[in-house]
């Protein structure tokens, strides 16, 4: 069996976040490969589990990763479907979760992420300065995301 872990990343941290995923779940022996959400539904036919990543901006989901879910909704509906969101706040806004629990899934979960000064346009990293947040942190707790893909085999994903 294959699991895809499909990734929509602006800056880089989801992709990070998925890669890990995909590589925790080799190491258990199962077959994972990560794509960017431009090019997966041309995969999806290929994969027995898909697990999802999706970045949060400004209290909104990626669009590139809603609608990758939108459109492949028929195609991931015969899959075991598992949804992670990765943003900078603490938890993630009761709105988005009921956003992606619209779609048949078996797990939706949240992780804090990273946000690299060097990447961000001048809008972004204004934005930051007004509500005084860090331009340059990392909040990923890599042993819960380490830990999430390991609770996955308890779904059966191998």
């Amino acid at each position: 069996m294959t699991t895809m872990v499909v990734v929509a990343s602006k800056h880089g941290s989801t992709a990070e976040i998925g890669e890990r995923i995909a590589s925790i779940l080799s190491a258990r022996g199962v077959k994972a490969h990560v794509k960017d959400v431009s090019e997966a539904d041309k995969w999806l036919y290929e994969t027995d589990n898909v697990v999802v990543g999706i970045p949060v901006y400004r209290q909104k989901l990626m669009s590139e990763g809603s609608l990758f879910l939108e459109a492949n909704r028929t195609e991931l509906a015969g899959k075991p479907l598992f949804l992670f969101a990765v943003g900078g706040g603490p938890v993630l806004d009761p709105k988005l979760v009921d956003q992606l629990k619209k779609y048949p899934h078996r797990e939706v979960t949240y992780f804090q992420g990273a946000m690299d000064e060097a990447k961000m346009s001048f809008f972004e990293k204004l934005q930051l300065r007004v509500v005084k947040a860090p331009s340059d942190a990392d909040f990923r707790d890599w042993p819960a995301i380490e830990d999430w893909a390991n609770g996955l085999l308890a779904y059966g994903v191998n």
